[in-house]
């Protein structure tokens, strides 16, 4: 039975040829099939070509005008999955593919959420997702947020509204999506950041899945902080078992709640 381990994490830089090395060396210990990296640093016309023996396809989201943010997804050679399209944020925050492996579609979502009005973007940025993907989704990225600040902060707190935070969540459910790490460990107390100027753990790095892909998944872990300020975040599950995505029509409530769409339903009526 064959097993897809997806990681997602925070790089802090992927510049340097010695830092690429460590993150792949890592990537191919742990045996990752999907790998979801974020804050490469990498900037337009200055992606390094990595063609590595093991991960052989990479796609980048990249700025045109800043190096702080990027984000990629590269494939292992064992998981040959024929992409078909993606989709980048030209600000290097996202970047989507999909394609097929056999006759299952999957669609790969990386984001890396801005440090200020979080919920917007993800809110924008999940609508997209909604528009783009085909068949099993697998959201990875960092959030810059804690979706459960009791259990995904040492300090119990977030610097986000409780409001913003259901509506993020509220998005996340209007595509069928779960924090699948959560899900397998419900009450678990685990970070993947760490704060060196608050000296604080949160727990900010996601891989998100359909909620009735949750059987399939056999375990769902969080790294060690050796190579980032941030610790990767993996999942392991079973490809044969996976379910067919469902396809009920359920209304995206959080478009209610950015002004755009409500001024057009407004004038509309």
């Amino acid at each position: 039975m064959a097993t897809l381990k997806v990681c997602s994490f925070n790089v802090r830089g992927l510049n340097s040829p010695a830092k690429r090395n460590q993150v792949i060396t890592m990537l191919r210990k742990q045996q990752v099939s999907v790998a979801m990296l974020q804050e490469t640093h990498y900037k337009e016309g200055h992606t390094p070509r990595l063609n590595h023996l093991c991960y052989n396809q990479w796609f980048h989201g990249v700025s045109s005008s800043s190096a702080s943010k990027g984000v990629s997804i590269a494939l292992h050679k064992n998981f040959p999955l024929h992409v078909l399209s993606s989709q980048a944020d030209p600000e290097g925050r996202f970047i989507f593919i999909k394609g097929n492996l056999g006759s299952q579609m999957f669609t790969f979502g990386n984001i890396y959420a801005p440090s200020t009005s979080q919920y917007v973007w993800l809110i924008k940025t999940l609508n997209l997702l909604r528009d783009f993907a085909e068949g099993l989704v697998i959201l990875g990225g960092d959030c810059n947020l804690t979706l459960y600040p009791l259990l995904d902060s040492s300090t119990g707190s977030s610097s986000s509204s409780n409001v913003a935070l259901s509506r993020v969540r509220g998005s996340l459910e209007a595509l069928g999506l779960v924090d699948s790490w959560r899900a397998l460990n419900p009450q678990l107390k685990d970070y993947s950041f760490f704060s060196a100027a608050h000296r604080s753990y949160q727990r900010l790095d996601y891989i998100f899945v359909p909620v009735q892909t949750l059987s399939s998944c056999l375990r769902a872990s969080i790294g060690s902080f050796l190579l980032s300020d941030h610790a990767p975040v993996y999942l392991e599950l079973t490809l044969r078992q996976l379910p067919k995505p469902m396809s009920n029509w359920r209304l995206n409530e959080s478009l209610l709640d950015l002004p755009e769409h409500v001024s057009k339903i407004e004038s509309l009526l």
